[in-house]
């Protein structure tokens, strides 16, 4: 569970000294002492995260944790749980960290508007992002049952001295996929590998993570919507394969597999994959990590700069990257609304952005923190609004053998063996038969 927000606030506000005052002043009522039941983990992971928080901005709230540990068992469909411990258990706050369980907890009922708690506190909803509301409404009744104070983007960072040396335009923002892969195609291909430069780069993704990734930005899925026929011999995902395995034959793109074994890497080996940071990438899609670790490791003194992702021309306001956490929600049987909702007004707070953004590397939901970083602007990273997307849920017992089975037909693809578009073929039919078998083998996806 990601808990690092809340943590840096924790520690931000305990570093400021409590000031001691010798005056004989009488001092102010204390509030009353006030329960608040927290949906967690257990209370020892609860202290380590928000407990020094609690004390310094919420003495007078006595804090009940609701447990989770030991309810997700393997005989038990953990999304049920959930909305059990929910319902039964009465939690006055909840807190998550994956939009989905989100929407999932709104579309059953199982949350408070905050909307009337933000209008009695007169607490400004338009200091925040438009997209972020956007993504935090995208439910059945279309309402705001949460609230984020943070969301993570992508964008596409280009080595402005390699595209000055070469001649190469830079890329803009809302370029099409189709366009990326003209400006990386314009990069000479070194015969030397090592001294080679990439016209663009991903760490860590896979080919077929390549392939996935040009496909579903159109909104394709390799599989149906009932999760019970592959879809993928279909033009979106011949193109992919098509414009991918061209760049892996060419030495365009960085080829993370050899005879179709991935290439495994020690903690030296991971850091001199950033291709990127090392001058020998022209592009690379990567969140704001990727600028904490160019400052940490430094960049070769090339400059550089960042716009948008690649995005689907039909349409170019929307990304699959941008997702909003975590996010706080009352529940509608709350006993002590009221009190999680100081408790969610203050996570949002502008006070607790501003100490966000002194410690982290995250980006706000907040309006007014939209600025920049090291010199570089951070539009792009707002510039996109969340496409709501859904995946069909298949057996999981498909991966594993899907994962081998795209290798292996890639691999063949790049070595020259088979043409891209039998690569396609071959998963279609193939991919059918595993997940016909992977069926037989598991119970029905949840509703």
């Amino acid at each position: 569970m990601k808990t690092g927000h809340a943590y840096r606030i924790a520690a931000a506000l305990l570093a400021i000294p409590l000031l001691l005052s010798g005056c004989s002043q009488r001092p102010a009522a204390e509030p009353e002492k006030e329960t608040i039941r927290i949906l967690f983990s257990n209370e020892q992971s609860f202290q380590l995260v928000y407990g020094d928080y609690f004390a310094v901005k919420f003495p007078h709230l006595e804090v009940e944790i609701v447990p989770t540990d030991g309810e997700f068992t393997p005989d038990k469909n953990y999304l049920d749980e959930y909305e059990r411990l929910i319902r039964e258990r009465k939690p006055d706050l909840v807190i998550a960290y994956d939009a989905s369980l989100y929407k999932r907890w709104a579309d059953n009922g199982l949350l408070a508007d905050l909307e009337p708690f933000a209008r009695k506190a007169k607490f400004d909803l338009n200091a925040f992002f438009p997209a972020a509301i956007e993504q935090l409404k995208m439910n059945n009744e279309g309402k705001l049952f949460g609230l984020a104070p943070e969301f993570t983007s992508s964008a596409l960072y280009y080595n402005k001295t390699l595209f000055d040396r070469y001649g190469v335009p830079y890329p803009t923002n809302r370029m099409t996929w189709e366009e990326v892969f003209e400006l990386a195609q314009r990069f000479p291909i070194d015969p030397d590998p090592e001294k080679r430069i990439y016209g663009i780069h991903k760490k860590y993704w896979t080919p077929f993570d390549f392939v996935e990734e040009i496909a579903s930005t159109e909104g394709a899925s390799y599989a149906s919507a009932d999760g019970k026929r592959m879809t993928i011999d279909a033009d979106v995902w011949r193109r992919a394969f098509n414009r991918v395995v061209a760049g892996f034959r060419s030495g365009n793109l960085y080829y993370y597999y050899k005879d179709g074994q991935p290439i495994r890497y020690g903690p030296e080996e991971t850091k001199a994959m950033d291709l990127f940071s090392t001058g020998r990438a022209a592009m690379m899609i990567s969140t704001t990590e990727q600028m904490f670790r160019m400052k940490q490791w430094g960049t070769g003194g090339f400059d550089w700069d960042v716009v948008t992702v690649p995005v689907d021309p039909a349409n170019p306001e929307y990304t699959r990257y941008f997702n909003v956490a975590p996010i706080y929600a009352i529940p509608a049987n709350a006993e002590h609304a009221a009190a999680a909702w100081k408790v969610v007004e203050y996570f949002n707070s502008e006070e607790a952005a501003r100490i966000s953004l002194k410690t982290s590397e995250t980006l706000s939901t907040r309006t007014a923190f939209t600025t920049t970083k090291d010199g570089h602007s951070l539009e792009p990273f707002y510039m996109l609004k969340r496409k709501e997307e859904s995946y069909p849920t298949l057996p999981a017992a498909f991966y594993e053998p899907f994962q081998e089975l795209v290798i292996r037909e890639i691999d063949e693809a790049v070595r020259g063996l088979q043409s891209a578009d039998e690569a396609v073929r071959a998963i279609q039919t193939e991919g059918q038969s595993l997940l016909d078998e992977a069926w037989t083998k598991s119970p029905p996806p949840p509703d």
